[in-house]
């Protein structure tokens, strides 16, 4: 029996715990013992304890908080997201959870000095204060720092591929399930035409729109697999005219190759601050990605186009004052017939339309009859299939694909988009345009802005005048009551809603025209609509040439990976992240 310092007595009892303990693969410290004014020396020691101990316990800390990684064991409904049976996500560890892990890495007693003045020790439970303290230090842990749960291999941002199940120390990552198959270190021009027909096969009967659309469901996965290390993503929809098209499957699926199972679904309000608090909740929950499902209204949040650009989101908890600032690296999805974004999300999102052109779409007959469970068969292959897509990007140089800038998502541009258009396939981005035409505010810009013009041409004219003139002008009055109805009223114009709709636009281009404040005007409150002024500038541009390739297509017979005749793009990772990630840019 291992020498304690404990009395006979409580031996026994320790010897247990150190066994139980061990059996779970936790390594427990002899004692930690408990002297008058050495609290901080206990919690430093428990503190050890809990370092080597964390892979095992899944706990870590993120966000100012000291987290652990739980599964959830049955479906349940949380506020507006469902979550399946076997969800992955993270839970705060509250001051009783962990006094019973510091109880389980180690065995606890107080010292004191006995009738004959000898030193003498008692077998204690570890004093709650202790877990208290230590979950006060926020800011000194030496906790290991997780950047989120990864259920598939990723790209790191050196090319490696991390395939290892458990903690990866260089992106703080934690990767669940091993076995995966091998990723080819250095992919040939074959290897990446298997590789991408694989990713393809499972979708090649929906009804894609256009080329673009089938590019985005490729960006899509590809995205969902990397996106904990992308500084930003888009958000991507799926629509259809009609239900029963496939629109929810092809979310589903996503889920199921990146995570192994459908993504949890959030049912979304009109309620801003609903919207608020359900994306803090999800953000602090550490979710890979989440299904916006069933949308049935044009779909505007400026909580979650922050959340989607942000590299951080900002939150108060609920119920307490303290301030979370909580990583976004999850991807967002979102479903709905006709669906349609609004404001600052129409230009954070790409779309994927399906039209199966039937009355009856659900009556369509499929070779693959059941596609969620053939992926689920197929995972590994497709996950293989992705990163040797990703991977061969890499070894080949991330050549400049000279695509159009987009900006706030650079680095996913850089790697996910180009890789894409590297192998042959549409831009995604070209899907871009169907998003902002389908934008109801910019739609109802559009016709303000030209009706105005037409009206005023371009003097400056004050608010209470356009409410005015609607007396007379019926296009110009349709204009106005489509921004600025009277909420007691709808079929009449408001000065005050108006106004604050010009500032609001100010700027803005649409369709060629812009409102802006009549500069020099002696009217007050006057604004103007016309095109834009052209702004000098003193910027200097650089001039590249396109960088040489033999073949850039999947169809085509070579690949050409000498890296002398690619130009590689930046490192799009680079290290100093704000949120002090190591490998996310």
């Amino acid at each position: 029996m291992p020498h304690s310092g404990l009395p006979l007595e409580f031996a026994d009892l320790a010897e247990e715990v150190r066994r139980s303990s061990e059996a779970l693969g936790i390594a427990t410290a002899s004692t930690i013992t408990l002297a008058p004014g050495e609290a901080p020396e206990a919690v430093d020691q428990a503190e050890e304890l809990l370092i080597g101990n964390a892979e095992k316990l899944r706990i870590y800390q993120r966000a100012g908080e000291v987290v652990r990684i739980v599964t959830v064991d049955h479906a349940v409904v949380a506020g507006p997201l469902r979550k399946g049976a076997g969800t992955v996500q993270l839970g705060p560890v509250s001051a009783i959870n962990l006094t019973e892990e510091f109880d389980k890495l180690a065995t606890w007693r107080r010292e004191r000095v006995g009738k004959d003045g000898d030193m003498e020790y008692r077998r204690v439970d570890c004093p709650a204060r202790i877990a208290m303290a230590y979950l006060a230090r926020v800011g000194a842990w030496r906790l290991p720092p997780l950047a989120g749960v990864i259920a598939a291999p990723i790209m790191r941002p050196d090319g490696s591929i991390l395939c290892a199940a458990g903690y990866d120390a260089a992106t703080w990552l934690f990767l669940t399930g091993d076995g995966w198959p091998q990723i080819p270190a250095s992919p040939t021009g074959e290897d990446v035409r298997r590789a991408l027909a694989a990713l393809k096969a499972p979708f090649s009967e929906f009804p894609f729109v256009g080329t673009e659309d089938r590019s985005v469901l490729l960006a899509v996965i590809l995205t969902a697999l990397q996106r904990r290390l992308l500084a930003a993503a888009p958000l991507f929809g799926f629509t259809a005219p009609s239900m029963r098209t496939g629109k929810s499957l092809l979310a589903e699926a996503v889920g199921i190759i990146a995570t192994g199972q459908p993504a949890p679904a959030m049912a979304v309000s009109g309620d801003r601050d609903e919207i608020r608090k359900a994306v803090a909740s999800i953000l602090r929950e550490g979710h890979a990605l989440v299904n916006l499902d069933n949308i049935d209204h044009p779909l505007g949040s400026p909580d979650l186009a922050r959340a989607i650009t942000q590299p951080e989101y900002a939150d108060r908890i609920l119920g307490e004052s303290r301030l979370l600032r909580l990583p976004t690296n999850l991807l967002w999805i979102a479903t709905g017939n006709n669906l349609a974004f609004r404001g600052d999300l129409a230009v954070r999102a790409l779309l994927c339309r399906l039209d199966a052109q039937a009355e009856r779409p659900e009556e369509r007959a499929f070779a693959i009859t059941n596609l969620k469970a053939h992926v689920a068969a197929h995972r590994q292959e497709l996950v293989a299939a992705g990163m040797t897509i990703l991977r061969a990007f890499h070894v080949g140089g991330r050549p400049d694909q000279r695509l159009p800038a987009w900006g706030g998502f650079d680095d996913w541009s850089a790697l996910v988009r180009s890789a894409l258009v590297w192998v042959g396939e549409a831009d995604p981005c070209a899907s871009r345009q169907h998003v902002i035409d389908d934008d109801p505010d910019r739609e109802r810009a559009s016709a303000m802005l030209a009706n105005w013009r037409r009206a005023f041409d371009d003097r400056a004219i004050a608010v209470a005048e356009v409410i005015e003139r609607t007396g007379s002008d019926a296009g110009l009055l349709r204009a106005v009551l489509a921004v600025a109805a009277n909420k007691a009223d709808p079929r009449q114009p408001d000065t005050f809603k108006l106004g604050g709709w010009c500032r609001r636009e100010k700027g803005k281009i649409v369709d060629g025209l812009t409102i802006s404040k009549a500069a020099g005007s002696t009217r007050a409150g006057a604004w103007r609509v016309a095109p834009p002024e052209p702004r000098a500038t003193s910027a200097t541009f650089a001039t590249f040439s396109r960088p040489n390739k033999s073949s850039t297509s999947a169809d085509g017979d070579e690949f050409d990976f000498d890296r002398g005749k690619n130009v590689a793009v930046v490192a799009h990772l680079a290290p100093g992240h704000v949120a002090r990630h190591p490998a996310r840019g």
